[in-house]
């Protein structure tokens, strides 16, 4: 893994920032996940314009503009040398006092990680993933904005422990109307009589990029798509069940708590809407 911090572009040791900095003291940041795909940035615009939405609801400046930032996250890449990149771009309140107001923070920190992308085990395409319908809820939207993606995250922490603690491969969080969200750090979407049906954004969800492109590529090739709300018996029904990530692409369910998805896993229409994906990718990047 390679570091810059402010432009500067280090090791891990190198890497240092101050105990007083809002984004440790308080989880007062904005970030983003960019991957690279045969050597270049894949939806980097798109994450861009998400943290400055985020930044926005938050009230912060960001120390660069997208242009400059996407040159820092090039130069950065060039350096990991390595084709495929997975590239998370942290932005802080920066340092002030050891108070919750802002005020005192007269300029922010950003960091770019950059290591290469994990590779997940091929069983979790071909067999697919286990999920756990967890008791820690998403947070509500009238508490925190699910739209900002902040380094706030420690409902998707107690998630993921009780997932894990349960046998489960990810947690699946509901809100607290009961309905489901979304997962620790992906999207979820279902199959039900060749409908495809994700949780609506008022559902408590953040507006996913992969997401956004899978729901695109659905209605390009006729697919019938509905975003509304979704029980955890809804789910359990469906014929299939799939995630989505940046990092992740699209990767099938099999089994959720105790209840195992019908048979083939991947299903017809997760596979269609996986290859469908990877051309996407390739040709984006091409």
């Amino acid at each position: 893994m390679i570091i810059n911090l402010n432009g500067r572009i280090c090791s891990e040791d190198e890497a240092v920032i101050s105990v007083l900095d809002h984004g440790f003291l308080f989880g007062d940041s904005v970030y983003e996940v960019v991957r690279t795909h045969k050597g270049k940035l894949f939806t980097a615009k798109e994450h861009l314009e998400r943290l400055q939405r985020s930044a926005n609801r938050l009230m912060m400046m960001l120390p660069l503009t997208n242009e400059q930032f996407t040159e820092e996250l090039i130069r950065t890449h060039k350096i990991l040398n390595v084709d495929e990149a997975y590239m998370r771009l942290i932005v802080t309140r920066g340092v002030g006092a050891l108070e919750l107001h802002p005020a005192s923070c007269q300029s922010q920190n950003y960091i770019i990680m950059a290591k290469p992308i994990d590779n997940w085990a091929d069983e979790l395409y071909s067999k697919g993933m286990s999920l756990s319908i967890v008791s820690i809820l998403r947070n509500d939207p009238f508490a925190l904005d699910p739209q900002i993606k902040s380094g706030n995250y420690l409902n998707n922490v107690l998630a993921i422990i009780e997932a894990k603690k349960s046998g489960a491969d990810e947690g699946l969080m509901c809100n607290k109307y009961g309905y489901v969200s979304e997962g620790t750090n992906f999207n979820v979407f279902m199959v039900k009589d060749n409908v495809l049906i994700t949780p609506e954004l008022s559902s408590g969800i953040l507006e996913g990029i992969t997401r956004m492109i899978v729901l695109k590529l659905a209605r390009a090739n006729d697919i019938q798509v509905v975003e509304g709300k979704i029980t955890p018996e809804d789910i359990i029904s469906a014929d299939e069940v799939f995630i989505s990530s940046s990092t992740r692409d699209i990767m099938p369910v099999y089994k959720i708590d105790n209840t195992l998805l019908p048979k083939p896993t991947p299903g017809k229409m997760t596979q269609f809407l996986a290859q469908k994906f990877q051309e996407f990718l390739d040709v984006s990047v091409s």
